[in-house]
């Protein structure tokens, strides 16, 4: 058996999805296009939702790696949005399906695992309580999720204007709503 199993089967996963929607993509369908036995796939995965959330925290690990070796927010920033541009039409057809609370939950744990990951290598001083950080980084974890599944499938986003208006909402450079 190869090593790598989970990366085998996700990435078999991830190209049924390319052609089915994941509402119809079934275990069965999955062990077949493997051919792996249901006892093997049950060793590494629960389900099918189990499968698309270890591909979706892999990847996302992936980014965060990425990002974390970049200095400047902006910069990391444009490795996001450039992902979701580039995989904008997977995203899309994810976000049509019936497991869209679910997929788009997954996103926002991913997301808010990479700012708190973001915050704590950066040593960024957040003040308030711990409910107050809490909140803070689920609220832009949510917005940067909605930000990028609305912007990600624009024709000509221009990428590194909203890698700039993003830098600016998460320093708290843009942040008044007195209605100015």
């Amino acid at each position: 058996m190869p090593a790598d199993m989970k990366g085998i089967i996700a990435g078999t996963f991830l190209n049924l999805l390319q052609h089915e929607s994941i509402d119809k993509i079934t275990v069965k369908a999955l062990i077949d296009e493997c051919h792996i036995s249901r006892q093997t796939f049950y060793y590494h995965f629960q389900d099918i939702m189990d499968v698309l959330e270890w591909s979706v925290r892999q990847t996302t690990q992936q980014l965060v790696e990425q990002s974390l070796k970049i200095e400047d927010m902006r910069s990391a920033l444009r490795i996001f949005i450039s992902f979701s541009v580039k995989h904008y039409p997977l995203l899309h057809k994810l976000m049509s399906s019936q497991r869209r609370p679910q997929v788009e939950q997954i996103m926002i744990e991913a997301i808010g695992a990479y700012l708190k990951e973001l915050a704590q290598s950066r040593q960024e001083d957040i003040s308030g309580s711990y409910l107050d950080r809490e909140i803070l980084l689920r609220y832009n974890a949510c917005g940067l999720v909605g930000v990028l599944l609305e912007y990600g499938g624009k024709p000509n986003l221009n990428q590194e204007r909203l890698a700039e208006q993003l830098e600016k909402v998460l320093s708290g450079e843009l942040s008044a709503w007195n209605g100015k």
